[in-house]
């Protein structure tokens, strides 16, 4: 990649360093945890729930991290076969029951517009920023919640 030394000490390179993005994620969440007094911790929970059909297959599920008393809803996905029958309704209320009970304030997320932004709005989650710039008309929302 860009060969740039600065004074000869420094170098970028490209690539799978996996001890490198280990050393760079470390160093920048004992940052924040430090320049937030710790907030970042609170609750530091995470919140994995998954829909499981009666083989035990995972057919759904929720991913969510919890930071700065926060719900952070990372992944959640739902089999197109097991989708408007109220399943994503349950696992969200769910998650968001799970983070009040942990101390959470505030539940956000992102959705673009080929996935579930009317879902969200519906289980109460307001608008309050998007990028509407990228291809095809595909719009990102970003969406946020008292708890």
């Amino acid at each position: 990649m860009n060969n740039l030394n600065h004074e000869g000490e420094l170098q970028i390179v490209f690539g799978d360093h996996e001890e490198d993005y280990k050393t760079v994620c470390n160093n920048l969440y004992n940052y924040n945890v430090s320049e937030t007094n710790g907030l970042l911790n609170k609750p530091g929970q995470t919140i994995n729930l998954f829909l499981r059909d009666k083989t035990g297959k995972a057919v759904g599920g929720i991913f969510c991290a919890t930071y700065c008393e926060t719900l952070y809803i990372d992944n959640f996905w739902i089999d197109v076969e097991h989708r408007k029958k109220g399943y994503g309704k349950s696992l969200i209320m769910q998650a968001e029951s799970m983070a009040s009970d942990l101390g959470c304030k505030l539940a956000h997320t992102s959705t673009f517009s080929y996935q579930s932004p009317e879902f969200y709005k519906k289980m109460g989650y307001k608008v309050f920023g998007l990028i509407d710039e990228y291809p095809d008309g595909i719009v990102q929302y970003f969406l946020k919640k008292r708890l």
